[in-house]
């Protein structure tokens, strides 16, 4: 590994050469390390062609930047860029993927006096808080804690199920069932609502296969997505 400064670290593989660029400095700092690490390190550049692969983190950059990148490494002897992996590449590509299966996510807390409403399902990645309010025409799934109003199924669709990591909420409603779950005391984590008859029912998350089997695609797909 060298890694002489912190900004831009290049480590040896088997298919050739990772560079890891910081994504917190600017970007004119980190083009001018990252050519001088290329002249400190002339045996880079002998040899037969090498392949690089740049690891941009959450870094952002324009297509200009993008090329600027490629024109310096491959100036510089036998390296050229084969990849570019970026965070925010993929997260534009997990949201496209969730737009296209009718996912809608939030990536904040709703707090108390916030509407958030989805056309399809809904995805909360953080808490709902008293006073805070999610409503879904399809399901809804928050990745933590509800403690708020949730109403799935807003268009009548009784199937519609309600999960959280801790299901506490003021109300739960689905489809024009309405009901609540046992207190925070007695909850145990990971939980889902569904409606079996005329009232809504508690159960724990490992069971939704069994109740209903036909959302273990949907939630595979989410458990598969990058972070």
């Amino acid at each position: 590994m060298y890694a002489t400064k912190s900004n831009v670290t290049i480590k040896g593989t088997k298919d050739g050469l990772v560079f890891y660029l910081n994504d917190t400095c600017a970007y004119e700092e980190l083009l001018a390390e990252l050519q001088d690490k290329l002249q400190d390190h002339p045996q880079f550049l002998d040899g037969p062609l090498m392949r690089v692969t740049l690891h941009l983190g959450y870094r952002y950059l324009t297509d200009e930047q993008r090329n600027e990148l490629r024109d310096l490494i491959r100036t510089q002897g036998n390296l050229v860029v084969d990849k570019m992996e970026s965070l925010v590449v993929l997260k534009e590509e997990m949201e496209q993927a969730r737009t296209e299966t009718g996912i809608q996510v939030v990536y904040k807390t709703v707090r108390s006096g916030q509407v958030v409403e989805a056309p399809g399902h809904l995805l909360v990645l953080g808490d709902v808080n008293p006073g805070g309010c999610v409503k879904a025409v399809g399901h809804i799934f928050v990745l933590g804690a509800l403690r708020g109003m949730a109403h799935a199924g807003v268009h009548g669709n009784r199937g519609a199920i309600i999960a959280a990591s801790v299901l506490c909420p003021t109300q739960l409603r689905i489809a024009s069932v309405v009901g609540r779950p046992p207190d925070e005391a007695e909850n145990k984590g990971r939980e889902f609502a569904h409606v079996n008859g005329d009232q809504i029912a508690i159960a724990k998350l490992q069971q939704l296969v069994h109740i209903r089997p036909e959302l273990k695609a949907l939630c595979v797909s989410m458990v598969n997505r990058p972070s």
